[in-house]
């Protein structure tokens, strides 16, 4: 009975931690992924607190930067190639970025057969073309993104868990 009660604390106090620490990563999330000024190459730090921070946070900010790959706020690019054509970056471009960084999710590979091919001649412009060529292709790519993370990122962590 004793044991019973314990362990039901536990699973209340586990329960309560892990909600805490996504509403962090949440937080984290929301907090500097649109106040990114630079995306290093190479994934250098000590350029970017925000980017730092993200980095930092890891895979416990992957959900968040997934929702936030359709947020359509116009931010400057952050990134320190030239600008490609006249779009304007949004934060959503900047979520897909940083998804890249931490979790290595190979965005190109989960583009439409003419992006990828774009993308051997302009790299990965081809990308930013494919997000703001239609407004339905970052909803498109988000739930590629979503089933990814799904169906092989969460089981490479549970089987790192263990």
């Amino acid at each position: 009975m004793l044991l019973s009660l314990v362990m039901k604390q536990l699973i209340s106090v586990v329960t309560i931690l892990a909600i805490v620490s996504l509403a962090e990563a949440k937080n984290v999330c929301d907090l500097h992924l649109s106040q990114i000024k630079m995306i290093p190459f190479e994934g250098s730090a000590g350029v970017d607190p925000h980017y730092d921070a993200l980095k930092a946070a890891g895979k416990s900010a992957v959900p968040c930067l997934i929702a936030n790959v359709t947020n359509t706020r116009h931010k400057p690019d952050p990134r320190p190639i030239p600008r490609w054509g006249t779009m304007r970056m949004t934060v959503g471009d900047r979520a897909v970025y940083m998804l890249a960084e931490i979790a290595g999710v190979d965005t190109i590979k989960m583009l439409p057969r003419r992006y990828r091919d774009l993308y051997k001649e302009i790299g990965v412009y081809a990308r930013d073309e494919y997000l703001h060529d239609r407004r339905i292709n970052r909803l498109i790519l988000q739930r590629k993104i979503w089933r990814w993370y799904r169906v092989t990122y969460l089981p490479l962590l549970r089987k790192a868990a263990t």
